[in-house]
């Protein structure tokens, strides 16, 4: 069962980013700082030293990664969320990402 679980929840992502990448074909994004892209869920790993970080305004000592979404960045925590059922992502489920973030 858990397994099922986890491929239901992993096919329900890869279809999502599917459509998201469709989308952004067909609307003819092509630069890096449109909205339509910006307003993506974005995943940046970061080199040593890359950045200050916020809490000791010290250049990073290990690699990190970096979460952006439209002008939001934080440092992505690795937190376990848990297995979770996933029915659908729908423009109201990215929105409420934009919006938590």
């Amino acid at each position: 069962k858990l397994n099922r679980v986890t491929v239901g929840a992993m096919v329900t992502i890869d279809v999502h980013a599917r459509d998201v990448i469709q989308e952004l074909v067909d609307l003819g994004i092509d630069n890096k700082q449109e909205f339509d892209w910006l307003a993506q869920l974005r995943y940046y790993w970061q080199e040593i030293g890359a950045f200050n970080r916020n809490d000791t305004l010290k250049p990073n000592d290990k690699m990190e990664c970096k979460v952006s979404i439209v002008n939001s960045t934080l440092l992505y925590g690795f937190e376990y969320l848990g297995n979770s059922m996933r029915l659908v992502i729908t423009p109201l489920t990215d929105r409420c990402y934009r919006t938590l973030m």
